[in-house]
């Protein structure tokens, strides 16, 4: 992957968006986790996603009730800032 934006929450966790890893065409997001002890990526704890899926399993979550209320309150409220 090739980031073009980080959203990092602490030391050894981060969120990427950018140029993905199987084509640089292709939009994808990964969560990211760095290994504390060595500071070198975890790839097998950072998974790399399709943007198209990811987006999928949004949707789906919600439509399968998966998020609680609360969680639906704060997605909403972020979206409401968006629009």
């Amino acid at each position: 992957m090739n980031p073009k934006d980080t959203f990092k929450d602490n030391s050894s966790h981060s969120i990427e968006w950018g140029e993905a890893t199987w084509d640089n065409s292709e939009f994808s997001i990964r969560n990211r986790y760095d290994n504390p002890k060595t500071g070198k990526f975890n790839y097998a704890g950072s998974a790399e996603i399709p943007w198209e899926d990811f987006k999928m399993m949004i949707e789906q979550s919600i439509t399968r009730g998966h998020f609680t209320e609360p969680e639906l309150i704060e997605i909403l409220k972020e979206i409401a800032k968006k629009l």
